[in-house]
């Protein structure tokens, strides 16, 4: 079934000219073997021990009947065992479901049964929910506990089934080609969609994470980004095939987090909205020895760009600014922010992946000129999968269509302004709300920012904006819109201001916020920003 729905890629790529992940892997216990590769709070392992501990969880997995083409899913938090899977699936060319958390339960359920796989791994975390989201999965033969607690009286141990497997290398003639992971987006605009990234994917992702960052042996990466997100597991093959630290830890809480960049002399981290300021602000950061610490990355549109510079003058270390998505990979294109710089937003595009900018009927767009962004390139997923349909409509053109808007300035380098969807539409003008929110971040007593579409009974839609201002600053829905009267044009400013609590912001499992949930919160009185003669035509919900 899988062939059936791939993009075929066999024009793009010399199959043998690839890697796979288990073969980095076997590359660098040859370098690096005594080294430590995953560094947890519970324990260290070296390049050697991950190589013994996957290969004895591949033969476990074979002995079970799972084999090349099958998949198996995993639920879980950020931990060593995650780790392990993707390798061993690896070497046994078996494709790893890895379950997003922030999925509703049913959505849960429907990736399960979309995915068909044999066998399901879960954490103590989520003993409670594995019997409601696996009872309809009629493909699923075995479960693995991660932990004390199993979710029913059948279900297998990992610890000792991981130690019933030889550890002799287990060796198959696996394809690049082949799937490693399915990473199911959020279905925003429907199901749950499983993108299909290939191992030569895979590898690929790693090597422009490792090019960027200029990774060595010496680096050691802090994740608490999920390892279904495509940060995370990229992250750990650019660690991995580069003989750097992949330090885990399970939840962005800062104490555990600091302790940690200290004890295992961190050099870098990913730092997303939310838990970046979390990271800047805490209090006890003094405590804390970081002079390992070599640079964070994220991404800085989505962050005020006082906290940018603020975070790059406080560790004095530069921010790495990136552009992408879990189709294409989280590094697209990159920025850099240096110390006490405010960041430009400005990106170039790495090597290994072509662009183009482009209106809806595919023609190219002039310098200067929004278009949506189309790629290719070997770090490009493999479509999606039993989405033949939607594989048609994303790879039309033989490019991948992102969806995003993206601008190309006169000295090459990129601009993000929005995704196409985003796209606001008052008085027969449109408006990308990510170019609003860039003009009201500047604002000195603004915190956060996030622009919305409203219906609007004149207009068609309205433009509104939701505000977290600093920490003891006080500015009024009109000194929010005076800001814009001169720098963006008349009709793209606000016509609803809403103030907020950093804790009434809806965000996503890596802190980004969640647009569609703020949409949806009712317009009132106290949010109009018009003049007296226009608030009075105003049709308040």
């Amino acid at each position: 079934m899988e062939e059936q729905n791939r993009v075929d890629f066999s024009d793009t790529a010399s199959r043998a000219s690839w890697l796979t992940l288990a073969d980095t892997l076997r590359r660098s216990v040859k370098h690096w073997g005594n080294r430590v590769a995953v560094a947890s709070p519970d324990r260290l392992m070296t390049y050697r021990e991950l190589h013994e501990r996957t290969s004895r969880l591949a033969n476990a997995l074979e002995g079970l009947g799972i084999n090349r083409g099958d998949r198996i899913a995993i639920i879980s938090e950020t931990r060593p065992e995650f780790a392990e899977l993707y390798y061993a699936a690896s070497k046994l060319g078996v494709c790893v479901v890895p379950l997003n958390l922030r999925l509703a339960t049913d959505e849960l359920a429907f990736a399960l049964e979309d995915s068909e796989p044999k066998a399901f791994l879960y954490t103590e975390q989520f003993v409670n929910l594995v019997p409601k989201i696996t009872q309809g999965a009629k493909s699923l033969k075995y479960r693995i506990a991660i932990g004390n607690n199993r979710a029913g009286a059948g279900d297998l141990d990992y610890a000792e089934f991981l130690q019933s497997g030889s550890p002799e290398d287990i060796r198959r003639d696996i394809d690049p080609e082949s799937i490693h992971n399915f990473l199911y987006t959020s279905g925003t605009t429907g199901r749950p969609k499983g993108a299909m990234i290939s191992e030569r994917a895979a590898v690929a992702r790693g090597m422009r994470i490792a090019y960027w960052f200029e990774l060595h042996p010496d680096d050691a990466f802090l994740c608490w980004v999920p390892l279904f997100h495509c940060a995370g597991d990229e992250s750990l093959y650019a660690t991995i095939m580069t003989g750097g630290k992949f330090i885990t830890v399970p939840s962005a809480r800062m104490e555990l987090m600091y302790r940690m960049m200290e004890q295992e002399h961190g050099t870098w981290v990913l730092l997303l909205p939310g838990v970046f300021q979390e990271f800047l602000f805490y209090p006890d950061r003094n405590k804390y020895d970081l002079s390992a610490f070599r640079f964070a990355g994220g991404y800085a549109n989505l962050l005020s760009p006082d906290h940018v510079a603020e975070f790059t003058r406080t560790f004095n270390v530069p921010y790495m600014d990136a552009y992408g998505q879990t189709e294409t990979s989280y590094l697209v294109a990159f920025g850099r922010s240096e110390p006490g710089e405010r960041p430009t937003y400005r990106r170039w595009m790495p090597p290994m992946m072509d662009f183009r900018l482009v209106d809806d009927q595919m023609n190219d767009i002039p310098i200067g000129v929004p278009g949506e962004i189309v790629v290719r390139g070997p770090t490009v997923m493999s479509g999606y999968w039993k989405r033949p349909e939607a594989n048609r409509e994303e790879f039309a053109g033989s490019w991948l269509h992102t969806g995003d808007v993206l601008v190309q300035n006169e000295d090459g380098t990129l601009t993000y302004v929005d995704r196409k969807k985003y796209l606001i539409k008052t008085g027969g003008e449109n408006v990308y709300p990510a170019e609003v929110e860039n003009v009201i971040m500047q604002h000195p007593a603004v915190s956060e920012c996030c622009v919305v579409g409203v219906p609007d009974p004149k207009w068609g839609e309205a433009v509104k904006a939701c505000v977290v201002l600093k920490q003891g600053s006080s500015v009024d829905k009109y000194a929010i819109v005076d800001w814009c009267r001169n720098k963006i044009a008349s009709y793209k400013k606000p016509r609803y201001v809403e103030f907020l609590q950093n804790h009434e912001i809806p965000r996503s499992q890596t802190g980004k916020i969640l647009r569609s949930e703020l949409a949806k919160r009712p317009i009132t009185e106290e949010q109009v920003v018009l003049s007296k003669t226009e608030a009075q035509q105003v049709t308040v919900q």
